[in-house]
C-alpha cells in the first residue's frame, strides 16, 4: 500500500541550496537560500497560515486539538531551536520529520486529548515494522512525549495526557524484531592508513587534523584565521558556535607543530574566510568513498573519536 500523504506541507532543498515547500494544488513556495535564517522563519509563517489540512490546523488551538495541530505547533515554534548558527537545520528536525511520517498516518486527526499509551505502543510497533533498531526507536518515542510536553506547554492539550504517556516503557532487548546493532570500536590503525592513502590532499589535510586535534568535522570547518591565538608552540582556537554551546560550555581547540603546518597550507588572507570552505556531509561522502576504495569497514567521526559503524536506521 502506497505511504498516505503528509498532512503538513514538507520543506524541501534543491540542487543549489534554496529552500521550497508544495501545497496541495502543487504550487511551490519558495523561502529563500538555506544559510540565510530569514528562510526558517519563512517556513515557520507559511506552515501557521496552511489551513487546508484536515481538522483545520491551528496553532492557537486548546481543548479537542487533534495529532496533526501538536505536530504542526511542535515543528513552527519549537523546532526551530534545532538549527545551526548559520540557520541551517541540524539532523534532529530529519528525526522528528521521520516521526511525524509515522504518527499522522495512525493517528493524525485524533483528538490529541485521547492519544494515550496504547496508540503510543502502536506508534512504536509501526517503527519495529519499519526495520528500525531498538535504540532508534526508544528514542523516537521519547521525542513523541517531547512534542505533546510542548503542546502541553502551550495549553493546547491537559498535562494528564503527557503524563500517561510516560506509562509506556522503553522497549527491552528481545521484546519485539527491532535489531541491536554491535557496539561501535576503535577502527584499526591498517584501516586509517589504508583510507588515508586514497584521499586526495585537501581532505587528507582535514582528516590528518581530526586525528591530531581530536575535533568534530563541523569544528574543523568552521575554523578561521580570525580565531586563533598564535602564543607559544600551541596554537588555541576558541570556538564561538559549537554542539555544546547552547549549554553554556565551552570549546577550545589546540594545535601543535604538526597541526600548524596543515594550517598554514590552507591559510586566508582574510581573517573571516574559513579555513576549509566545505560542507560537512561532503567531507563525510569522501571519507565514505575513501572506504570503499581501500576496501575497509566503513567508519564515521563522532566527535572526531574514529570509529567503525554499522549501517543505521
Amino acid at each position: 500500500m502506497p505511504r498516505p500523504k503528509s498532512l503538513i506541507p514538507r520543506l524541501c532543498q534543491n540542487s543549489k541550496g534554496y529552500l521550497f515547500s508544495k501545497s496541495d494544488d502543487g504550487k511551490q513556495h519558495w523561502f529563500g537560500h538555506e544559510t540565510d535564517p530569514a528562510s526558517r522563519q519563512k517556513y515557520a509563517e507559511f506552515l501557521s497560515q496552511y489551513q487546508q489540512a484536515p481538522a483545520g490546523i491551528s496553532l492557537n488551538s486548546k481543548g479537542c486539538c487533534s495529532v496533526n495541530e501538536v505536530c504542526l505547533a511542535f515543528m513552527t515554534k519549537y523546532a526551530v531551536r534545532y538549527r545551526r548558527h548559520d540557520g541551517s537545520s541540524t539532523s534532529e528536525v530529519d528525526c522528528y520529520n521521520s516521526v511525524i511520517r509515522i504518527l499522522q498516518p495512525l493517528f493524525g486527526e485524533t483528538s490529541a486529548a485521547e492519544f494515550g499509551p496504547l496508540r503510543l505502543r502502536t506508534v512504536r510497533d509501526s517503527m519495529v515494522a519499519e526495520g528500525w533498531s531498538r535504540g532508534t526507536i526508544n528514542k523516537h518515542i521519547s521525542r513523541v512525549r517531547t512534542m505533546f510536553r510542548f503542546a502541553a506547554s502551550l495549553e493546547m492539550i491537559s498535562s494528564t495526557v503527557v503524563t500517561a504517556l510516560e506509562v509506556l516503557p522503553p522497549l527491552a532487548v528481545g521484546e519485539s524484531s527491532a535489531p541491536d546493532y554491535e557496539p561501535r570500536h576503535a577502527v584499526p590503525d591498517a584501516d586509517l592508513t589504508a583510507v588515508r592513502r586514497v584521499l586526495d590532499e585537501y581532505n587528507c589535510d582535514l582528516f590528518d587534523l581530526m586525528l591530531l586535534t581530536g575535533a568534530r568535522p563541523g569544528e574543523l570547518l568552521s575554523l578561521t584565521g580570525g580565531m586563533f591565538e598564535k602564543n607559544g608552540d600551541v596554537w588555541r582556537a576558541d570556538l564561538r558556535h559549537h554542539k555544546t554551546a547552547k549549554r553554556g560550555k565551552l570549546r577550545v581547540l589546540f594545535f601543535n607543530l604538526s597541526s600548524q603546518d596543515i594550517l598554514l597550507r590552507h591559510w586566508k588572507s582574510d581573517p573571516d574566510a574559513k579555513l576549509f570552505p566545505t560542507r560537512r556531509d561532503t567531507f563525510s561522502k569522501a571519507i565514505q568513498r575513501a572506504c570503499i576504495r581501500a576496501k575497509v569497514t566503513p567508519f564515521c567521526s563522532p566527535r572526531g573519536r574514529w570509529t567503525c559503524c554499522s549501517p543505521r536506521t
